[in-house]
Parts: structure tokens; sequence; C-alpha cells
């Protein structure tokens, strides 16, 4: 799918969500206005039926590179360190694995053989230390302390252990299996607000330039900074760079629902 391409889905979803939010189908996609115009400008028209009037709706992406491959390798590590991890005594454990030097986004590297050697791995160190783990409730493994655990100790800082209170009540991949958590550590916020700036930056025009609407939409999960604090962010960025002054309307459209939203009012 090219930009183009993506903006149209992207600007008929934010219709979609738009009448959703309405109660009817107030709204209705006309198209992109370089088939319109002939022009190559990444933008949408879209009318308002109850008004009468085509609106013009500039898009933009919020999409750190990163994001979708570490997310998707996240959760096939989670699932296969589960389902490897059935047999030797962790059922009743939360386990929660905590990448190492995160700016290096060592988990976007990933392919099939390195998954299954950090299975392995997790599973031979997690059996060697059943005896010293007993019946802990909280045990944390700092990784630097067991060098000999090469990948797992290349890939994660920490390891810990948490037992459940409650195991029947967990949700979990199946009966027999531990919950398996691979996280990221924090410091990646950083980056994640850069890029919502420069996302939200690089539409702004200098003086005069006015627009109906800007869409900004996520490809790919916020998994480090949620969607209300993205939401909250833009808020504060678009107040400080007085965006109203080029844009009537500013929306974000979320990959992912939460509960039942997807589409917010930025400003």
């Amino acid at each position: 799918m090219n930009q183009k391409e993506e903006e149209e889905s992207k600007c008929r979803e934010y219709v979609d969500q738009l009448n959703r939010l309405a109660g009817h189908e107030r709204y209705r996609y006309i198209g992109h206005v370089s088939e319109l115009e002939g022009k190559e400008f990444p933008d949408c028209l879209i009318m308002d039926r109850r008004m009468s009037s085509e609106l013009h709706v500039e898009c933009t992406r919020f999409a750190p590179d990163w994001m979708t491959v570490e997310k998707a390798n996240m959760q096939i590590l989670e699932r296969r360190f589960a389902y490897n991890l059935g047999d030797i005594g962790y059922e009743n454990y939360d386990i929660l694995l905590q990448t190492r030097n995160p700016f290096q986004h060592p988990l976007q590297k990933l392919n099939r053989s390195g998954v299954e050697d950090l299975a392995r791995n997790v599973k031979r160190f997690l059996t060697d230390q059943r005896p010293q783990v007993g019946e802990q409730s909280l045990v944390k493994f700092n990784l630097d302390d067991f060098p000999t655990y090469a990948p797992l100790t290349k890939t994660f800082q920490f390891l810990l252990l948490t037992k459940l209170e409650n195991p029947e009540a967990v949700s979990r991949l199946d009966d027999g299996f531990p919950i398996v958590r691979v996280g990221v550590i924090g410091f990646e916020l950083a980056e994640i607000d850069r890029r919502l700036e420069d996302t939200f930056s690089k539409k702004l025009r200098g003086p005069g330039y006015t627009a109906d609407i800007l869409l900004i939409y996520s490809d790919g999960p916020l998994f480090l900074l949620d969607v209300p604090n993205t939401v909250t962010r833009l808020k504060e960025l678009a107040e400080a760079r007085n965006a109203q002054q080029s844009f009537k309307e500013i929306w974000f459209l979320a990959h992912y629902w939460t509960e039942d939203q997807k589409l917010y009012r930025v400003a």
C-alpha cells in the first residue's frame, strides 16, 4: 500500500468513526485531492451533509518504525516462552522479561532461529534456578549476574517472577502454562515524544495557510505511550504551536480500539 492508498484508507475510516460518533451518516468520503485536481497533495475531501459543505482533510502518519515489528516480536516471544515453560514448575507464576539497551531495539532483529534459541535459554535458566526460587512469591534476577546464559543475557536485563495469588482467576494461553510478558524499558518515551512532535509540526505551514481538518493517524500499536497520553501530548503541542490558526479541527485516529473508541478530538 503506497502513501496515497494508506491515506485514503485512513480517511475513509475517519469518516466511519465520525459517523459513529454522530449516530448517523452525516459525513461522506469524496476522494483524494490528487485524483480530483491532478495535484500531488496528500490530502482528502469529505462532505458534511448536514452543512452541505466540503471539508479539506490533511493526513499525517504517526508510527515510529520500530513499533509494529517490535510489538509483534514481543507477542511471539511471550507465546513461545509460555508454551516452552509449561512443565518445569512455573505454571502459577507471572514471568516478566525486560529488554536490555532499548535504544538499539533488540527485538526488531529476531528471526525464527533467534526465537528458538531464546526459548531454550529461558527454559534452561529457569530450570536451573527452580531450587533457589522455592516457594518465594517475588524473585528478581539481574541477568548481568548470569553471563553464561547467552543469548538470554544479551537480550534481556532483568527477569522478574511473581507468584499468582489466585491463578485460577487469571486468563492465560492454556491451563498448565505460566503467564509470560516481554517488556521494554521506559526510556523509549522520549523517542515517542520526539516522533509525535515531528508528526504534528510537519503539517503546520506558514502564516495564512488553513485547512479544515488535520487527521493524525497511528499505524501500529502504542504500547509504551498509551492512547490517552498520546492525545494529551498532542493537545499540548497543538496549543503550544497555535495549530488552530492552520486547522479548524485536529483529530487522532488510533490503530487499535481502547475500550470502544478509536477516534479522539485533539483541538
